[in-house]
């Protein structure tokens, strides 16, 4: 990778010059064909980047008018257009009323939105694929519809995804006809040079975090953007899109003054007039109360039908049940203006205190809102979740370079699954690099050369190593 780098800025300038020239190296053609692919985005998932703002106010729309938001809606949670009282210019003129999201233009016909008249106050009508030539959105009243394609560079933009995965772009050929894991190219790197290299990966990691929060705080504002990624981190790998969407389904400003538990459980969709019969006592008490206060919010915050979270069920232990994390967040907004200062390096010590001291005498006990109680209490907020919370976002929020280093102290005790298999076809099984790989920056590294370079997870085929030796000059 060069000479080692002093600061984060540098190692990222590294990465990213490495990441150009295998770009450069690569078939243009094959490149744009990649940039002009959608990243797989679920309708929810485009909604809530909708909600926010995060594809842009400007747009010229498939009639060639100028469009442009002012107001981006109310999120509807019940059926009918997907936003409400909406505000938009078209060529200058104010128009208000309600916007739909299709992944295609046509599903507006086989949706039955034409003849629906609920639809009729719709001003504008999003698609996320090109429509065909000549289309012609149109309420039950015979009058067209404004229509902008959401292209993938916006979608990438919002998603800050402007490198595509370089093993797409590359041809996909053999190296020298032959197929070899990378461990083979890349085994006489020193691991001294390995680790630049992931200290190098890891710190444009953290520049791409960095950009994407500075965008959603530009929007959303400081405590709401830390809010979902508290959310997020709650989540674990299962749940992280559910909890994200249900923080800004219930955001923290609305929390003030409600009971967070019955709002954050209810939207959730966890929420039920009786448990079953096979509910103890103590779970029937704690679910009436929290129900009685749910009951007197229920209609600003409940969601609908295909409107709610998808939460994932299987393969989840008790501990990190959907009804379970969810009250650990509610826990937390209870406590979040105390939390938001201590969001920086320089308060790790405290704020690691504060969440992994989060209590409830219900969910210590329990996985579920209908679930026995449990042999032995468990703390409602893990180590390993403050920590995940500190990589993610607490260090890449904080642009000192106390953050960085704190940042590189941090250690696990075993590599997750997709980065030990990354590491494997790497670098292979190396004993020297055992205390270089204990480290979560290595693990942050390996991530983002996976999602660079290993998305389809053809490692024979890759030309990266190829391309990483050529640039350490190794013979």
């Amino acid at each position: 990778m060069g000479k080692k780098a002093d600061t984060p800025e540098g190692y990222a300038l590294q990465y990213r010059a490495m990441l150009q020239a295998v770009a450069n190296s690569c078939d243009p053609t094959a490149a744009e064909d990649v940039l002009a692919t959608s990243p797989e985005l679920s309708e929810m998932e485009v909604q809530s980047l909708w909600a926010v703002g995060l594809f842009g106010s400007e747009w010229e729309s498939e009639q060639h008018d100028h469009v442009s938001i002012m107001d981006f809606g109310e999120w509807n949670r019940s059926a009918g257009p997907d936003f409400l009282f909406a505000e938009i210019k078209i060529n200058g003129r104010l128009v208000r009323g309600d916007i739909e999201i299709d992944p295609h233009a046509q599903d507006w016909e086989q949706h039955g939105h034409g003849a629906n008249p609920r639809f009729n106050n719709v001003i504008l009508h999003v698609v996320l694929t090109e429509p065909p030539q000549g289309w012609y959105t149109r309420n039950s009243m015979h009058m067209e519809v404004p229509v902008i394609y959401l292209s993938a560079q916006r979608v990438r933009e919002a998603l800050d995804m402007q490198q595509p995965a370089i093993d797409a772009i590359c041809g996909r050929s053999d190296w020298n006809g032959r197929t070899e894991l990378c461990a083979k190219p890349l085994a006489d790197m020193g691991p001294s040079q390995i680790e630049d290299l992931l200290l190098a990966a890891a710190a444009h990691r953290i520049e791409c975090k960095r950009r994407r929060y500075r965008r959603k705080v530009a929007v959303l504002g400081e405590a709401q953007a830390s809010y979902e990624a508290w959310a997020e981190c709650l989540g674990y790998s299962a749940n992280k899109e559910p909890m994200i969407m249900l923080a800004r389904r219930a955001p923290i400003r609305r929390l003030r003054g409600v009971d967070a538990e019955a709002v954050l459980l209810g939207t959730a969709g966890f929420l039920k007039p009786v448990l079953p019969s096979r509910a103890e006592p103590e779970a029937r008490a704690y679910h009436r109360r929290v129900w009685d206060a749910w009951w007197k919010v229920k209609d600003d915050f409940a969601l609908e039908g295909q409107r709610s979270p998808a939460w994932q069920y299987t393969g989840i232990r008790p501990f990190n049940h959907p009804h379970r994390r969810v009250a650990a967040l509610a826990v937390s907004a209870t406590h979040w203006q105390e939390i938001m200062p201590l969001l920086s390096a320089a308060h790790t010590r405290q704020l690691v205190g504060v969440l992994c001291g989060l209590q409830h005498p219900f969910w210590e006990r329990h996985s579920m809102l209908d679930s026995p109680a449990l042999q032995r209490s468990c703390a409602l907020v893990g180590r390993e979740r403050v920590k995940d919370f500190l990589c993610n976002h607490v260090y890449v929020r904080d642009e000192t370079r106390e953050a960085w280093i704190a940042f590189t102290r941090l250690t696990h005790t075993k590599l997750p699954t997709r980065a030990a298999h990354l590491a494997h076809a790497l670098f292979g099984q190396r004993e020297d690099l055992r205390g270089i790989l204990r480290h979560e920056y290595a693990c942050q590294a390996l991530l983002q050369i996976g999602t660079d370079f290993c998305r389809n997870g053809a490692c024979q085929d890759c030309l990266f190593p190829v391309q990483l030796k050529s640039l350490c000059h190794l013979r």
